[in-house]
């Protein structure tokens, strides 16, 4: 049996541990195949979109959008290769965002070499809430 004491600490780590877990959100996480739909996202939570990209080519995507209403981008995407690191195996960008405020934004990504003309659009309606 445990002593009164050690059952109060148990309870209270239980529950800092539920207080801690209750105020955050799985990541929504997305791909092109999501493209033009409507995503909700609750302010604090992040989504995590990833495109397909050919980065031997010199293809990237791009955001068009220079400021947003809701959202902030988390940090720098982040390439990956397929079929581990073979040079010239296509791969994906992952971009991140988290929900600042509520309100609604569109992000607009362009899939093109650095300097020529947009070879694909895609494109995610999210409020925040």
């Amino acid at each position: 049996m445990l002593q009164p004491s050690t059952a109060r600490l148990l309870c209270l780590l239980a529950a800092l541990l539920l207080a801690a877990c209750a105020g955050s959100r799985a990541p929504l996480i997305v791909s092109d195949l999501d493209a033009d739909r409507e995503l909700a996202l609750r302010v604090g939570q992040s989504i995590a979109i990833t495109l397909p990209a050919d980065h031997a080519s010199g293809h990237g995507w791009q955001l068009a959008q220079r400021t947003l209403e809701a959202l902030a981008l988390d940090g720098e995407p982040t390439t990956m290769r397929e079929s581990g690191n073979a040079s010239g195996a296509p791969g994906s960008e992952t971009w991140r965002f988290v929900a600042v405020r509520a309100g609604q934004d569109e992000l607009r990504f362009e899939y093109r070499p650095a300097d020529a003309e947009t070879l694909r659009v895609v494109r995610y309606r999210i409020t925040a809430h």
